[in-house]
């Protein structure tokens, strides 16, 4: 699944608003307390972030369908990738990880129930679950029409409304501790090339609503 032509978006290149914006997500595991310990980022895809982790001093592990990409991940990180897809068995023992990375991948899984209990099984008590996913309810969704990200990407099966993402964390034995959105204006415009001049304004902003992306953040009782 996904051979080598899916990757050749930007999405899948180190640009410099993509470096700045790793460098936010190694600073949102911190803020929400993961200063350290072991991650697992499902959906590895070229193994940036967890490059960015192992600099940042965590152990990293990942998880990621496409052989083409876990070639390349592997070349980039120490971190063990496996390869295979979110919603089989994730091949790890009970209480693994500090940390489970879930960005930009639930929307592209039928069964994502079944990979949000698989997360909350591989975490510690007490882990953490980060989960990034557009946001149906995005101010922007109207305005784009069909260039709106979502719609740039044919392999995305689900649009999360916040509720509907709070439901599925609930549902899989999570206490949801944040659930807000998010605009990253560090890579905006990787699907829709005229919002690059956007970048200039180089961070990821905060709304408690209609923002671009949903941001959960849910913790494994314990």
């Amino acid at each position: 699944m996904h051979d080598s032509s899916y990757f050749e978006r930007e999405y899948f290149q180190l640009h410099p608003g993509k470096v700045k914006y790793l460098d936010y997500l190694v600073r949102l595991l911190r803020q929400h307390g993961v200063p350290r310990g072991r991650v697992l980022d499902v959906g590895a895809g070229y193994g940036f972030f967890m490059e960015a982790l192992e600099r940042a001093g965590y152990e990293t592990d990942g998880m990621e369908i496409s052989a083409h990409a876990v070639e390349q991940a592997r070349r980039r990180t120490r971190g063990q990738v496996v390869e295979q897809g979110a919603e089989a068995p994730f091949p790890f023992p009970d209480n693994s990880f500090d940390a489970v990375t879930l960005l930009d991948v639930i929307e592209h899984l039928q069964d994502y129930d079944t990979t949000l209990a698989s997360c909350r099984r591989c975490l510690k008590p007490g882990g953490k679950l980060f989960v990034i996913t557009l946001n149906a309810h995005s101010l922007a969704r109207p305005l784009l029409g069909k260039r709106w990200a979502w719609y740039q990407d044919p392999t995305h099966v689900h649009m999360f409304t916040p509720r509907m993402l709070r439901e599925g964390l609930v549902k899989a034995g999570l206490d949801v501790e944040t659930l807000i959105t998010e605009s990253n204006f560090c890579s905006v415009g990787e699907g829709t090339k005229f919002l690059k001049p956007l970048r200039v304004i180089g961070r990821v902003v905060h709304t408690p609503a209609f923002g671009d992306s949903l941001l959960a953040v849910a913790r494994k009782p314990g």
